[in-house]
């Protein structure tokens, strides 16, 4: 429990530690606000606490569900202005601790929730994968088309 402890206080430390108002953020937010530096301190970070739950017997899913919390910050962090925004409202680690908690307390339930997730994604991957497949196929198609229109009104 030692080491959950000091994971929850990690957390708390970059995603909550501070108040204004009733606003809470951390030094994730703050430290994402220096270009370059703060988003590669953070994220290794981030890594070190999945990689302690993989330590501590996460499973997989809940491993790769943690995995996603990190790379939505990290993706949306790209969007200059709104990816520091979000930095200070996501809170990764925040929800990954809260993942790794229900994984100790009940570790088949969240499990069996977590490959829900996970099918949930990759089906949704698969998805963007063949409509982006499509929507090539019709581009490539307009332009043959027009290829050949232009080529008999010549």
């Amino acid at each position: 429990m030692k080491d959950i402890k000091h994971l929850r206080n990690l957390s708390t430390l970059m995603d909550s530690q501070f108040r204004l108002g009733g606003f809470r953020f951390g030094l994730d937010g703050l430290l994402g606000l220096i270009p370059g530096v703060g988003d590669v301190v953070t994220t290794g970070i981030s890594i070190y606490i999945i990689a302690e739950a993989a330590r501590l017997g996460c499973s997989p899913y809940t491993l790769v569900r943690m995995a996603l919390n990190l790379a939505l910050e990290n993706i949306v962090d790209m969007v200059p202005v709104l990816g520091n925004v979000f930095d200070f409202l996501w809170k990764a680690n925040t929800r990954n601790i809260t993942l790794l908690e229900k994984h100790l307390a009940d570790p088949l339930h969240t499990t069996h929730q977590s490959r829900g997730v996970f099918l949930m994604i990759v089906l949704s991957l698969l998805g963007v994968l063949f409509g982006s497949l499509y929507v090539t196929y019709l581009i490539i198609k307009a332009f043959l088309i027009a290829v050949q229109t232009l080529g008999m009104n010549v």
